[in-house]
């Protein structure tokens, strides 16, 4: 529900900005040509900030898990080195030790995932 009020905030501000482009080339003849520059301007910041989401960089952030999501980004760090590990291995240029490490690591990142599931940031207990 929250994504979607975000989305809105984005689509209308980028909304927002057009208009105000429109609206200040088709005032041209009536404001000055700094007022148009400085209009103009105006509605491609507002325009961009739509068009770049980042509306969402100054609404508050409603996560409630965001321990466990700090733990998912970890497992996908894991995974490009399983995958960069793999890749050197295949090649010739390294042995599998840092392939296994990493493997090693994965399954740590899996249990610590598994212990954090279902515990919100309120809670006492991580």
């Amino acid at each position: 529900m929250r994504r979607n009020i975000r989305r809105s905030i984005d689509a209308g501000l980028t909304l927002a900005g057009i208009l105000v482009i429109f609206g200040s080339v088709f005032f041209a003849n009536t404001i000055g040509v700094q007022a148009l520059f400085l209009l103009v301007l105006f509605g491609v910041l507002i325009m961009e900030i739509g068009v770049w989401g980042l509306s969402s960089r100054l609404l508050p952030s409603e996560r409630k898990f965001s321990r466990l999501r700090e733990e998912g980004d970890n497992m996908i760090t894991l995974i490009r080195e399983l995958n960069a590990s793999a890749i050197a291995k295949d090649r010739g240029e390294e042995d599998a030790k840092r392939f296994q490490q990493t493997l090693a690591s994965m399954h740590d990142s899996v249990v610590r995932m598994a212990e954090l599931a279902a515990h919100q940031d309120d809670d006492s207990k991580a």
